[in-house]
C-alpha cells in the first residue's frame, strides 16, 4: 500500500504515527526505516515488540489494516509506556 493512498493518521505523536484501513482481513504493517534504526537487531526488536503488544492486547480483533510508522524516540520507550501508548491509540 502506497504512502499517499493512506487515509489521515488516527494517532500521531513524537514516537509514532498509526493509520488505520479497513479491509477484509486483519494486518499489522510495521515501518523502521532503515534511516533512523541502522542496525537490523534493533528495527526487528521493534517489530517484535509492537507485534506482541498487538498480540496481547488482542488489538486487531474487527479485520482492520495498521499501519505504524516508528520513530526515533521510540526506543527511549519501555515495553509497558510503549504498550499504554498503542493501546491508548487504537482503543479510541
Amino acid at each position: 500500500m502506497a504512502l499517499q493512498r493512506l487515509p489521515k493518521p488516527i494517532f500521531v505523536s513524537k514516537n509514532l504515527k498509526i493509520f488505520q484501513v479497513s479491509s477484509g482481513n486483519s494486518e499489522l504493517r510495521i515501518a523502521t526505516p532503515k534511516k533512523l534504526f541502522k542496525l537490523a537487531v534493533t528495527r526487528n526488536k521493534i517489530k517484535r515488540q509492537i507485534k506482541s503488544i498487538f498480540h496481547v492486547n488482542e488489538l486487531n480483533e474487527n479485520n482492520d489494516l495498521f499501519v505504524i510508522m516508528v520513530f526515533k524516540p521510540f526506543l527511549l520507550l519501555s515495553y509497558q509506556e510503549a504498550s499504554f501508548e498503542i493501546c491508548k491509540a487504537v482503543k479510541s
